[in-house]
């Protein structure tokens, strides 16, 4: 106590004023030191050693290996052509027509993806709600925003190839499957989540990079690359937007993501740039697709059987033509005037035996393909119409000849579910029951015939091989991958389900081989014509498919040194006659009208090694046997209505001939033509 009484301790007004202010000047400096550690652009300029330690760090760019062997770079800029020079000079037959720069904004322009249907709880409830989220990127202003990246990592080029194949080997649910199980193959072994994560941001980058660049046209290893970069996005965006959540959190620090994006917004980011990446890379690989549909998905949306949302200016034939809106499943020729009558033959052997009542469609190329009469005579006939593909799709339509018409007409059907017969294919059973019995087509929503097993040159094989650098598990069972024969398939039939991801890509791939720069500059100087590019294109893009259980074989007579000789013949998957190509005379190609074939005896090729056949002549179909008795070459003779089936299918053709088909068809359907 003081000698006043006052407590010596007790503080003074002006004291207990200057203790408060001090209070609250440390209060607002614990604030302001609070509110600059949460923010990341403040961060990224400055501060302290610790802070700066504890920010996420974005990995430096990696140099890139050349596959040739030369110094390695850095990838900057994603104008630049895969293995050329980095002077920029562009390679011989790039498509000049498509190229631009990658950096430039991209639109959403015919909406957005597709919800997922929720079957299934794959993800926490969280990850469900996000997903959907990046269903739409948004407002287009937004969407363009989204959507200009610069990738902030360098693509290896040596391990891009590896990268592509296991994730489409991931999105084929491979993953943890048996080996029985399996197309592809490559992640039997297993597939951590690291290196998941890891393909993802290399394929990503890829994508990003050199989506809109061009490239030599005839190099099918850096097409490939481009197809299965289209096939990566597209069924990201539009077949498993569950996953985006998964991916984008191994890659946003890759690929301009803000720290400070909400996850929701990295998930519309991730959307908006899988949608850059499809939109340039369908205008860089199929430029003619836009003659009638805005997009692969527009066109999918309307195979599969719902109107798309966007309705632009490239409204499509489908739209226009009320014969042509999509139906479920039916019958694909393409005919010249050459085989005419062979198409009239296959029609009404179709109707009149096989009581096969599904829709046919004949498609032809331009208005001088066929006459005027033959097109009215087709379109007079009971379920048929004709189409002139000249009409779908522009100036490549236009270039169009021969064998490749085939992947543009199945394109162009009306059908979701589509069966491409040549005009002189012969079956013995309704083919309907392709659609309905097969369970390779149901597992697969394809349905391809081997060839004959032919040996010969290496070409095709060296070109292939040189191309697919990891081949499929499945493909390398093949004769082809194993050198005994140099023709795999026989094209004479195929069955699609186009309203599927894999087939709709594997069939746009088929059709870019079968374009006229493609074919004329190296697909048909490896190839007969168009058949083997479908079995490579769904395994260039790895999309799963598979063959039917027979090789080619023959039907027909017996000749004297015991060989079936005859057309090319196949079974069923249980073995049991199907079909056969060459119609029903000995040799088309001399003369229609003679030299018909009875038909008592089949023969077919089980093994696909050392077969030997008599070659056809001017008189004389291809004949089979075995040249050994150990082999498997399997010969049978045909039932009683089998026989009775055959007889009527070569009369009608002998009363097509005799008569002639306007004649013919008068008898046959009141059908006068003028």
């Amino acid at each position: 106590m003081s000698s006043s009484g006052t407590p010596a301790l007790l503080p003074t007004l002006r004291t207990r004023r200057r203790l408060s202010t001090l209070l609250t000047l440390l209060l607002l400096v614990l604030a302001l030191y609070s509110w600059w550690s949460k923010s990341p652009a403040l961060q990224s300029r400055g501060g302290t050693k610790a802070h700066q330690s504890a920010a996420p760090a974005v990995p430096r760019p990696p140099t890139v290996p050349q596959p040739d062997g030369s110094t390695p770079r850095v990838i900057e800029s994603n104008n630049e052509v895969p293995g050329t020079a980095a002077s920029g000079q562009k390679p011989a037959n790039y498509d000049r027509a498509n190229s631009s720069k990658s950096k430039t904004n991209t639109s959403a322009s015919d909406g957005t993806p597709q919800k997922a249907k929720n079957t299934k709880k794959q993800q926490n409830e969280n990850d469900v709600d996000e997903s959907k989220n990046a269903d739409g990127p948004g407002p287009e202003s937004q969407d363009n925003q989204l959507a200009l990246v610069e990738v902030n990592i360098a693509v290896n080029l040596t391990n891009i190839d590896l990268a592509q194949t296991r994730f489409l080997d991931y999105l084929n649910g491979e993953l943890n499957k048996p080996s029985s199980e399996v197309f592809g193959g490559s992640l039997l072994s297993g597939y951590p989540r690291e290196t998941m994560h890891s393909d993802f941001v290399v394929v990503h980058a890829f994508a990003l990079q050199y989506r809109s660049s061009p490239y030599n046209r005839t190099d099918f290893l850096q097409m490939g690359r481009r197809a299965r970069a289209l096939r990566i996005a597209y069924t990201l965006l539009y077949d498993k937007p569950l996953l985006h959540s998964e991916f984008v959190t191994a890659s946003a620090h890759y690929f301009n993501s803000p720290l400070s994006d909400t996850r929701k917004l990295q998930i519309r980011r991730l959307a908006a740039q899988l949608k850059a990446i499809v939109d340039d890379l369908t205008q860089l690989m199929y430029p003619w697709l836009k003659n009638s549909f805005s997009s692969i998905n527009e066109m999918q949306t309307w195979f599969r059987g719902r109107s798309p949302k966007n309705t632009g200016a490239s409204a499509s034939k489908y739209r226009k033509d009320s014969r042509l809106q999509m139906r479920e499943r039916g019958i694909l020729l393409s005919t010249g005037r050459g085989h005419f009558e062979l198409a009239v033959h296959a029609i009404v052997s179709l109707r009149e035996v096989l009581k096969c009542d599904l829709p046919i469609e004949v498609h032809h190329m331009g208005p001088n393909d066929l006459d005027k009469e033959m097109l009215e005579a087709f379109n007079a006939m009971p379920g048929v119409n004709t189409v002139d593909v000249y009409d779908y799709w522009g100036e490549e339509a236009k270039l169009l000849g021969g064998w490749a018409i085939k992947p543009f007409a199945l394109l162009a059907s009306s059908f979701k579910q589509v069966m491409f017969l040549d005009a002189d294919a012969v079956f013995v059973q309704n083919p309907e029951l392709l659609f309905t019995k097969s369970e390779i087509f149901s597992k697969y929503g394809q349905l391809f015939y081997h060839d004959r097993t032919i040996t010969g040159y290496d070409n095709c094989y060296n070109w292939f091989n040189g191309f697919t650098p990891y081949v499929s598990k499945y493909t390398n069972s093949l004769r082809f991958q194993k050198k005994n024969t140099v023709h795999e398939m026989e094209s004479g039939v195929i069955v699609l389900d186009k309203t599927r991801t894999d087939v709709l890509h594997g069939l746009l791939t088929t059709a870019k081989m079968n374009s006229k720069l493609e074919r004329d500059g190296i697909t048909y100087n490896m190839m007969h014509g168009d058949k083997e590019s479908y079995w490579m294109s769904w395994e260039l893009i790895r999309s799963p498919y598979k063959f039917s259980r027979s090789f080619g074989g023959t039907v027909g007579y017996k000749n004297e040194d015991d060989a079936i000789c005859g057309g090319l013949f196949h079974t069923d998957e249980y073995l049991k006659p199907l079909w056969w190509n060459g119609g029903v005379v000995a040799n088309k190609h001399v003369d229609k009208g003679t030299g018909y074939i009875d038909y008592d005896f089949y023969a077919y090729d089980d093994e696909g090694e050392d077969i030997s056949w008599e070659w056809e002549t001017k008189t004389t179909p291809f004949c089979l046997k075995p040249k050994t008795l150990e082999q498997k070459v399997v010969v049978g003779e045909l039932s009683p209505s089998d026989k009775d089936i055959t007889k009527k299918l070569v009369q009608i053709y002998k009363d097509i001939i005799a008569d002639g088909w306007e004649e013919f068809l008068l008898k046959r359907y009141s059908i006068k033509i003028e």
